[in-house]
């Protein structure tokens, strides 16, 4: 009955919705279209809001050239390329290889957003809590999005990446102690641009979005994302790194006759 009443529920979801190359609310023939492209799905689901089909990640692969391969994503291929790499934290130029290696898809699979314009609800609009702060940082690394409030509302959401297995970034209260432009990263030997101390060793600042958590406990962003919050903040902005889990809802689509 659970299962009946939330395919009902998703049923009426997708009939008012619409995406590129397919009949309004009918996402299965995007599928459809994935799966003709040569792309395995290999689940469907609802996430923070957001349908999305799960896609097995071929050698060679890299989300720009995916969004091209898929005709119903070609024709807007900068918007699907973007909405993509934010929905998975995953650099949209970064390449699936045989190895780890620098500029290289870490993750084995890829949610694709089945929706261009819906926003997808990963923070309350709103925090009762917050409202006595004029900026707070909240770091979720369970569901890999950091989000930017001003007096309690929801300004910004970004994709980061967290420690790696064994290297986690732990859980705490903070107030940003310094802001460098550039910082010096002792345990890679790289720069990190956009560096936000929050107590040593631990920064947010840019760098590579690999498709899963791998950095060594710091909190990376996309350098364009870390560039803006770098502006947005200051000096003494509060916030606090949470662990909570994502939300989402398998559903299941027929996928063949």
């Amino acid at each position: 009955m659970k299962l009946l009443s939330s395919a009902i529920v998703l049923g009426f979801l997708f009939g008012l919705l619409g995406v590129a190359g397919a009949q309004e609310g009918d996402y299965s023939q995007v599928c459809k279209e994935i799966e003709r492209c040569g792309f395995r799905i290999v689940t469907t689901g609802v996430k923070y809001g957001v349908p999305y089909a799960e896609i097995r990640i071929p050698r060679g692969f890299s989300i720009s050239s995916f969004c091209r391969r898929v005709p119903s994503l070609r024709a807007d291929v900068t918007h699907w390329r973007d909405r993509i790499a934010f929905f998975n934290a995953l650099n949209p130029f970064f390449i699936k290889t045989g190895s780890s290696e620098p500029f290289s898809i870490e993750a084995n699979t890829l949610k694709v957003p089945l929706n261009l314009h819906q926003v997808a609800e990963i923070f309350p609009p709103v925090d009762a809590s917050l409202t006595g702060y004029k900026k707070y940082l909240i770091v979720d690394i369970g569901k890999g999005f950091l989000a930017y409030y001003h007096w309690g509302e929801l300004e910004r959401v970004f994709p980061v990446s967290a420690g790696a297995a064994g290297k986690g970034t732990p859980l705490f209260d903070f107030q940003i102690q310094k802001k460098l432009r550039s910082a010096w990263s002792s345990i890679y030997d790289t720069w990190m641009p956009f560096a936000l101390l929050l107590k040593a060793p631990y920064y947010i600042h840019g760098g590579a979005l690999p498709g899963k958590d791998d950095s060594a406990g710091c909190i990376r962003m996309f350098t364009k994302n870390a560039m803006e919050l770098f502006h947005l903040v200051d000096v003494g902005t509060p916030g606090r790194i949470i662990h909570t889990g994502s939300s989402g809802q398998i559903w299941s689509v027929s996928l063949r006759p």
